[in-house]
């Protein structure tokens, strides 16, 4: 769209005709479009979940690689998203969609210390790491889950049937 108004900035341009939905699997955006619109929305991928296990594990790599994009993953039994490191993180739970089931699974890297609120189960500068100790089979407590680690985490809930 910047192209058709030449004389505007690209970014006022992008904000003033932004999209509602961006289709596709990103392998050919360029780089700057990306991060732009990276900034604006959340991705919803819908059955990204339940079927091949190596295009499961595919999709979690996307949202690792795309760590500063808001990608939610979304299955008829689970929502998956990235918590990256260095943030203190606020999960609004809709418990009337979602829960009680939840996990927290260190991705990348071992996590040195995590700590949350609001699970039954919760951490408190916990370390987890892939072949050792992961939080799962958790159960949220609260509405509102805080959760601070120094590595990124997925954060994994149950969607409740309905």
């Amino acid at each position: 769209m910047p192209l058709f108004f030449p004389q505007e900035g690209a970014s006022d341009v992008r904000r003033r005709y932004k999209p509602d939905v961006i289709k596709g699997d990103m392998d050919s955006i360029r780089r700057e479009v990306l991060e732009f619109y990276a900034s604006l929305l959340c991705i919803l991928v819908v059955g990204a979940l339940g079927g091949r296990f190596d295009h499961e594990m595919g999709n979690l790599n996307v949202i690792c690689r795309f760590s500063y994009m808001r990608i939610v993953l979304l299955s008829n039994d689970s929502l998956i998203h990235l918590l990256p490191r260095t943030y203190c993180h606020e999960i609004h739970i809709q418990t009337s969609v979602e829960g009680p089931h939840c996990g927290l699974i260190p991705i990348g890297t071992p996590s040195k210390s995590s700590t949350t609120t609001g699970l039954q189960w919760d951490l408190n500068n916990t370390a987890m790491e892939f072949g050792g100790l992961v939080s799962t089979s958790n159960i949220v407590k609260e509405e509102k889950v805080t959760v601070q680690s120094d590595c990124d985490l997925l954060w994994t809930i149950s969607i409740k049937k309905l």
